[in-house]
């Protein structure tokens, strides 16, 4: 079977090869099995009629949504937010395929025949202990600068902590937040490696956001970490994790991940 990939996001040329997440795993290991083609940015613009499937990765938004449903062919939806939900559009694809649970839940409201699935994992080829140094940083969190990141709720770590991460037009504060307390900033959109290694020297996740940190919990404990979560509306999805973990009965978070939340897991439930 002939797929493609159609990721339609201007940057994602740019960021291709530094990005090495559990969907782009995930996205790899469909390629073994199948004739998968990439397509970003401005290529989505000229897409061939030749496929037999054709996979769309965006944010939900109407006119890129729409403008993907007038393909002929099977086609699925990765959808990553619940960024503007039309169910005459949604209704056209075959699958879609929700990054989180709440999502997932908001187009099932819907009442689309679409097949609608949700799963999760992380790149443990790449997020792993091989190689690991020294344990030199107390703590550590790496997430874009902005209010709903809450790096201003542990900020109070001082120099133990290591933020990492760009700075969203509404995250001067919780920047601010952080250099009045002494925490070590690093700030630039950072290759995947710099994370992974970042990680393998950390003694400490921390965790304060309360969207958007399943795949930091995944990453983490891929390292072998077992992440901090400070406070408890943090999203339940993360919690989840963790909690299974003390339930599985297994001794290493690395174990864990292997066995329920990697790349073939989650290429799995897309195939």
């Amino acid at each position: 079977m002939r797929v493609a990939l159609v990721w339609n996001f201007s940057k994602a040329r740019w960021i291709f090869d530094n990005w090495r997440d559990g969907h782009r795993a995930a996205i790899e290991y469909i390629g073994k099995k199948h004739n998968l083609d990439w397509y970003l940015g401005d290529e989505c613009d000229n897409i061939p009629d030749k496929y037999d499937f054709l996979l769309f990765w965006t944010d939900g938004g109407d006119s890129i949504v729409n403008k993907f449903a007038q393909y002929k062919s099977r086609k699925g939806l990765i959808l990553t937010s619940d960024n503007v939900l039309n169910p005459e559009i949604l209704s056209q694809y075959n699958v879609i395929y929700c990054e989180s649970v709440p999502v997932a839940d908001k187009v099932r409201a819907l009442g689309l025949n679409s097949r609608i699935i949700t799963s999760i994992g992380t790149d443990t080829k790449f997020y792993s202990p091989k190689n690991l140094v020294e344990r030199d940083i107390e703590y550590f969190y790496p997430a874009t600068f902005s209010p709903w990141k809450r790096q201003s709720e542990i900020a109070y770590l001082g120099e133990k902590l290591l933020c990492v991460g760009t700075i969203q037009p509404d995250g001067e504060e919780e920047l601010k937040a952080c250099r009045d307390k002494g925490v070590r900033v690093e700030i630039g959109y950072f290759p995947a490696k710099r994370i992974r290694d970042l990680y393998r020297r950390s003694k400490r996740v921390v965790i304060p956001a309360i969207h958007g940190s399943e795949r930091t919990v995944l990453e983490a404990m891929s390292t072998g970490i077992i992440p901090e979560l400070t406070h408890p509306e943090i999203n339940v999805r993360s919690h989840s994790y963790i909690r299974e973990f003390y339930d599985s009965g297994l001794s290493s978070p690395r174990d864990f991940i292997l066995s329920r939340y990697s790349e073939k897991r989650y290429g799995e439930e897309l195939l």
